[in-house]
């Protein structure tokens, strides 16, 4: 099957089309990683499903989707969807929740907590950071003392799941602290966790949460999810200044918008959101989050047996099965080993394995592996990738211990009944 790529001839600047053969870069590579979600057969073909936006068939879908949303934000609270990457989701929050000159604190173990006093800052608001130690999940004690030391602050923002080194932050215990020590807003970022662990906005006192289509929902790029709360609801309606930017002030999505003025939606990938909820509501939230936290242990493991150290400081932690460990189910972050060549990883795991394993985007001494969606949770796939890493690693000088690595993820999934 051929495929047309368009270029343009800079010399001529006659434009021209070149065919590819498909499967030579379309559908060589199966993605190991934790940004962009694959998208499995079944969600392409619910994708295929045509609706007139504009119709009170349409709209009636969309509530139910937007309903059962809920049921997996655990909330009460609405949810505004947005055309966009999750991106737009804090910048949306921030421009209608802190006003120029007001204080927005942000706990950052990682690259995107690191990411959000520029948002912050290009909304003229002022950010203070907390920066814990990259390798350890946010200290609630540090937080409690930045409150007391800051009371004059709008928001908190905190990633629930920091991509970038794969430690899940204790978000129960500093919504609490954020309750009791002041009366600043709180901000969630669920953005790679939701749908692959437990979200309890609610519980939590989050006043703004949000994520999107394309992690764990295992959707296409292009909508976002963000549930506001009626106190932050209330604080963006007092507002003294106008929100700056028309498309990311989230008030006229408060109420429902008539149907002849809504902005163009993404029914595509909302099709596909869809098609993801349904299936995870029909087995069971909590059976399908048991999926990513049994894959995530299964591979964790066997990395470790492999001799393998993880990027989170695992001597902190309380161990791989403990209701308190912050290694998260839905990314594994690793450096690598001494003297390996990034580029060499990739090359040998794309090549000959047909895996796609990059330098992380965030930290070039690092690479994660993602356990995000149905294809990366599966048995066979955990143990073709332990087996395919380990064998790269073996080509390139490093002794690993590869036929334990094997049995140990295999004893995990035969102990969880997963094969």
């Amino acid at each position: 099957m051929l495929i047309l790529i368009y270029k343009k001839n800079h010399l001529t600047k006659n434009p021209r089309y070149i065919s590819m053969p498909r499967d030579n870069f379309l559908d060589r590579y199966v993605n190991a990683l934790p940004g962009v979600s694959d998208t499995d057969v079944n969600t392409i073909r619910s994708m295929i499903g045509r609706f007139n936006l504009h119709t009170k068939e349409f709209h009636q879908y969309f509530d139910e989707t937007k309903e059962m949303l809920k049921q997996v934000f655990q909330t009460k609270n609405p949810v505004v969807c947005l055309t966009g990457s999750m991106r737009l989701a804090f910048d949306a929050i921030v421009s209608n929740a802190i006003e120029p000159g007001e204080k927005g604190l942000v706990l950052s173990n990682g690259y995107w907590g690191n990411y959000y006093p520029k948002v912050i800052e290009s909304y003229r608001g002022k950010p203070i950071v907390y920066e814990e130690n990259h390798r350890l999940p946010i200290n609630p004690d540090k937080v409690k003392e930045f409150l007391e030391r800051n009371s004059d602050l709008k928001a908190v923002a905190v990633v629930h799941v920091e991509t970038d080194t794969g430690i899940v932050n204790n978000i129960s215990e500093i919504g609490e602290i954020v309750r009791k020590e002041s009366d600043a807003l709180f901000i969630v970022d669920c953005a790679t966790s939701f749908g692959g662990m437990e979200v309890k906005v609610d519980d939590w006192g989050a006043d703004f949460c949000f994520s999107g289509s394309h992690k764990c929902i295992a959707s296409p790029v292009g909508l976002v999810f963000v549930t506001v709360s009626d106190r932050g609801w209330d604080v963006i309606q007092k507002r003294k200044e106008p929100i700056l930017g028309v498309y990311n002030n989230l008030l006229p999505w408060k109420e429902k918008i008539p149907r002849e003025c809504e902005p163009p939606l993404p029914t595509m990938i909302i099709h596909a959101v869809r098609n993801t909820l349904e299936w995870m509501l029909s087995m069971g939230i909590k059976e399908a989050y048991k999926l990513h936290e049994i894959a995530a242990l299964a591979l964790r493991t066997s990395l470790i047996e492999l001799g393998l150290e993880l990027f989170p400081d695992c001597t902190k932690c309380d161990g791989c099965t403990s209701p308190n460990k912050f290694c998260s189910d839905v990314v594994t972050t690793l450096p690598y080993p001494s003297g390996v060549n990034p580029n060499e990883v990739e090359r040998i795991m794309g090549e000959r394995y047909h895996l796609s394993v990059i330098p992380e985007a965030y930290r070039q001494d690092a690479l994660h592996f993602g356990t995000i969606n149905d294809l990366q949770i599966s048995p066979d796939h955990i143990i073709k990738l332990v087996t395919c890493f380990g064998l790269t690693l073996s080509e390139l000088g490093v002794k690993v211990n590869l036929e334990q690595s094997i049995r140990k993820a295999y004893e995990v999934l035969l102990k969880q009944k997963r094969i």
